[in-house]
């Protein structure tokens, strides 16, 4: 199984610096997987978890061996690092804005949608706050 290719996206503060998604012989795909800042300014890569009935945190999916966590994990902080200088994990800016079409896999249409800033906040155009 290889890893055919990895999505960064950027977080919105926090220790959490990007979420990413792993795409697995272009047929499985592994969402929320987060590159995260130590303490000591070093990161790394958490698989996608959920907290347990008695509070600690558990992995959804993850490797079952070191060497396929490994790959996965190095695979993810060098797409994140291409995005750090690029600077795309800081600026939320989409690209191909110059008004060329171009192909986009699923997972570029997907990230457009659920990434774009409208789409989470309340002061989107057309939206309506939720009232309790």
């Amino acid at each position: 199984m290889k890893v055919t290719e990895v999505r960064i996206s950027p977080a919105k503060g926090g220790k959490v610096r990007a979420f990413a998604s792993v795409v697995f012989d272009d047929c499985f795909m592994v969402n929320d997987l987060r590159v995260i800042e130590g303490r000591e300014g070093q990161v790394f890569v958490t698989m996608p978890g959920r907290k347990a009935r008695n509070g600690q945190m558990r992995d959804i999916a993850h490797p079952l061996n070191s060497e396929t966590r490994q790959h996965v994990e190095q695979r993810v902080l060098e797409e994140y690092e291409s995005a750090r200088q690029t600077r795309v994990v800081g600026d939320r800016s989409a690209s191909g804005e110059d008004g060329k079409e171009s192909k986009q896999s699923a997972m570029d249409r997907l990230s457009a949608k659920l990434f774009n800033e409208e789409f989470w906040t309340s002061e989107a155009p057309g939206s309506k706050a939720i009232e309790d």
